[in-house]
């Protein structure tokens, strides 16, 4: 089985001489990383060379033989730093390649880097829910709200300053869970106003964690731009938008994860549409489809459904909520019809659910799975707790 990589996150309690410690940290790598991109921006202009990340490894080990103050830090935590450079230029030449924005690497300023970890967890312990490594004084305290698997390799890990707190997250190598056989398939149809409908009637909800928080959000804006530059009052204010935009997006997170465990739990095969969400994003529904996040919730379904045995399938979604699910006849349809009914074989049911079904009957279900577009109800209920709605019967 191959090795899956799963990253638990934790909240760091630094003790206040902890705390100046991480900061401190932070400011040397940040410092570190703007020196290697002017070395790599200087050397290309100047003689035409270009620096690899192979040839600032080598360079860092020369500079730790020379300057005291270099060794200071593990070296695993400054070469993390100069692979993130090197990440920042691959990624620009392969937006150039795409014909896409390049979007070449920037010098970071205080504002902008908030991030240090080790690349490999080389120089750094994890020993009775304390962190310890060379620059931190004594053990940094861990909220280990949860237990990291006890056969699982810690393969690398990434320190992060966020608006609540310094946080950790270690990427765990696990095995794949071996795949589920016989037990159940369903479709999945995402939506805006419900967040996605079930082949077998249930429904998730949406949460529209950015909508339910326009009014704070708007007075949280309209506060900060009234503030004079560089005033006190100003950095407050950018500290309350911060935790508003913090808020949303762990509401959304939660909300999210939640929905995606819950599916990848229920079904051995899960069917959602191959969507193009870049390009669905700039509609009209641009807000309400960001705010959705139908690309990270496919995201999760995709690594949690590899980790437990389950399989996720991808499929055109062209037509799908056009298409009759039980005669596959056309039914065209605007924005605001909500309800699917067939002028051929008379069936009549919610648009969503119509979608979902013909999702699922696109994968092609292999004998073996039971599908659930065929059963009356989920046993499980809706993902918001609510019993499952029956499905539609469908005509003889």
């Amino acid at each position: 089985m191959a090795p899956v990589i799963l990253t638990f996150r934790y909240r760091l309690l630094p003790s206040k001489r902890q705390h100046r410690s991480l900061e401190s940290i932070l400011e040397q790598q940040r410092e570190l990383y703007n020196g290697a991109l002017e070395e790599r921006v200087d050397a290309y202009r100047k003689a035409g060379i270009t620096r690899t990340w192979i040839d600032q490894f080598l360079a860092l080990t020369e500079w730790r033989k020379s300057d005291p103050e270099a060794t200071t830090l593990p070296v695993a935590l400054q070469r993390w730093t100069l692979k993130r450079v090197d990440d920042a230029y691959q990624g620009f030449f392969r937006r150039v390649s795409k014909g896409g924005k390049p979007g070449f690497p920037r010098f970071q300023g205080k504002g902008r880097f908030h991030s240090f970890g080790f690349r490999q967890f080389v120089g750094i312990r994890l020993i009775n829910g304390r962190i310890r490594f060379k620059g931190m004084p004594g053990g940094l305290r861990i909220h280990l709200h949860r237990a990291l698997p006890t056969d699982a390799a810690i393969k690398s890990c990434v320190f992060r300053r966020e608006i609540k707190g310094w946080f950790v997250g270690f990427a765990i190598q696990i095995p794949e869970g071996s795949i589920r056989r016989g037990g159940s398939a369903v479709g999945v149809d995402l939506g805006v106003s419900t967040f996605a409908a079930l082949s077998d009637g249930g429904l998730i909800p949406s949460v529209r964690a950015a909508r339910r928080a326009e009014r704070r959000l708007r007075l949280a804006q309209r506060a900060f731009a009234r503030k004079t530059q560089g005033s006190r009052s100003r950095r407050n204010a950018r500290t309350a938008l911060a935790r508003c935009y913090a808020a949303i997006a762990r509401g959304r997170a939660d909300h999210l994860h939640q929905a995606s465990a819950r599916l990848v739990r229920d079904y051995d095969v899960i069917v959602v549409e191959k969507l193009n969400v870049k390009g669905l994003a700039r509609g009209v529904l641009a807000k309400d489809v960001r705010d959705a996040s139908w690309a990270k919730f496919i995201s999760m379904l995709r690594y949690k459904a590899e980790y437990a045995g389950s399989r996720l399938i991808e499929v055109d979604p062209d037509n799908t909520s056009q298409e009759c699910s039980c005669c596959g006849t056309k039914v065209p349809k605007g924005l605001g019809d909500r309800v699917h009914r067939c002028g051929n074989c008379g069936l009549s049911m919610d648009r969503d659910l119509n979608a979902a079904r013909n999702i699922l009957g696109r994968a092609g279900v292999s004998p073996g799975l039971r599908n659930v577009a065929s059963c009356g109800m989920r046993a499980g209920g809706n993902l918001d707790g609510t019993a499952g709605r029956p499905a539609a019967p469908r005509p003889d």
